[in-house]
C-alpha cells in the first residue's frame, strides 16, 4: 500500500504555483492538467509537465498527474505525464476495472501507479473491481460531480456513505484509501480540519488531497502516527515477543488485552512511522 498524507493540487500551467509546491512539504503534488486548466489551456499544461515533474519532486514529493476525461483528452495526459516521468496519475471519472485497465495500458514500461477517482454512481457499484483493477494504488471518491449526480448535498450522509463504502472496498484490495469525511476545501478553520482529519484517520484513511499549501501540515499530522500510539505499538510487540517464548497468544499491556489484531496494528503504526523517516 502506497501511503501519501498530503497531496496537494497545483495546476500544471501555472509556473509560480509550481515552483512554491516543493515548499509545502506535501508527500506528493497532484499536477493537474482538469478542472483548474481552460479548456483552451490544455495543450499548455501538458507541455509544462516536462518541468514541473522535477520541479516538484525538489524536497521529496511524489509527482503526480490528474488527467482529464473524456478519452481524446486523457490519452494526450497520459501520455505527457509517462514522458514526463511522473510517479503516477489519478485517473478522473473512473468508471470500472475495464476503463482503469486501458489507462495502466499507457504506463507499460513504467513504475508509474494510479489513484481512481470514482465521482458518479455506477462507479461507486464497481469500487470492488476497480480497486483490483491493474497498477492501482489508492482510491478518492470525487464528491462534488457524486453530489451533482445524486441531487444531493456535497457533506450529505449519502456521499459519506460512498466513502465509507471505498474505504472497505480499498482494504480488501490491498490499496490505499485516500479522502476525508467532509471537505477540507475552506483552509480559514484549521480546527475543523484537524478535527475532520482525526474521525477521518479513526474510519480508516489514510491520507487526502488539498487545494492549498495551508493544509498540508495539518494533514500531514493528522495522517501519522502519534508519538503516544508509536510508544504503544512498540510496548505491544515487545511484550508479545516476550509472551511467545511462554507459548501465549494474548496478554496485556496498560491493562488492555492484546492479541494478533492488535498486534496487525501495531505493526502497521510502526511500518507508517519508519516510512516517514
Amino acid at each position: 500500500m502506497r501511503i501519501w498524507r498530503s497531496m496537494l493540487y497545483v495546476p500544471a500551467n501555472v509556473p509560480r504555483f509550481v515552483a512554491k509546491a516543493p515548499g509545502a512539504g506535501a508527500d506528493a503534488v497532484l499536477l493537474d492538467l482538469e478542472d483548474s486548466v481552460p479548456a483552451d489551456r490544455k495543450d499548455e499544461a501538458r507541455a509544462a509537465l516536462a518541468d514541473a515533474v522535477p520541479a516538484v519532486r525538489a524536497n521529496g514529493a511524489d509527482a503526480l498527474v490528474r488527467v482529464n476525461r473524456p478519452l481524446r483528452l486523457a490519452v494526450p495526459d497520459i501520455e505527457a505525464a509517462v514522458a514526463a516521468g511522473a510517479d503516477g496519475i489519478l485517473l478522473t471519472k473512473a468508471m470500472g476495472a475495464e476503463h482503469v485497465a486501458l489507462a495502466a495500458e499507457l504506463l507499460d514500461g513504467t513504475a508509474m501507479r494510479i489513484v481512481a477517482m470514482a465521482e458518479t454512481a455506477a462507479a461507486i457499484a464497481n469500487l470492488d473491481q476497480i480497486a483490483r483493477a491493474p497498477r492501482v494504488a489508492g482510491l478518492l471518491i470525487g464528491a462534488e460531480d457524486l453530489a451533482a449526480e445524486c441531487n444531493a448535498a456535497a457533506d450529505d450522509e449519502l456521499i459519506v456513505l460512498a466513502k465509507r463504502r471505498m474505504v472497505l472496498a480499498a482494504y480488501a484490495a490491498g490499496v490505499a484509501p485516500f479522502g476525508t469525511l467532509g471537505t477540507v476545501a475552506d483552509y480559514r478553520d484549521p480546527d475543523r480540519v484537524r478535527d475532520l482529519v482525526a474521525r477521518s484517520r479513526r474510519s480508516g484513511f489514510v491520507g487526502a488531497t488539498c487545494i492549498h499549501p495551508a493544509l498540508v501540515p495539518i494533514l500531514n499530522a493528522g495522517f501519522a502516527p502519534s508519538a503516544a500510539e508509536i510508544d504503544l505499538a512498540r510496548r505491544q510487540l515487545a511484550a508479545a515477543a516476550e509472551a511467545a517464548k511462554e507459548g501465549r497468544g494474548s496478554f496485556s499491556v496498560d491493562g488492555r488485552m492484546v492479541d494478533e489484531p492488535i498486534l496487525i496494528r501495531a505493526r502497521r503504526i510502526l511500518a507508517q512511522a519508519d516510512a516517514r523517516r
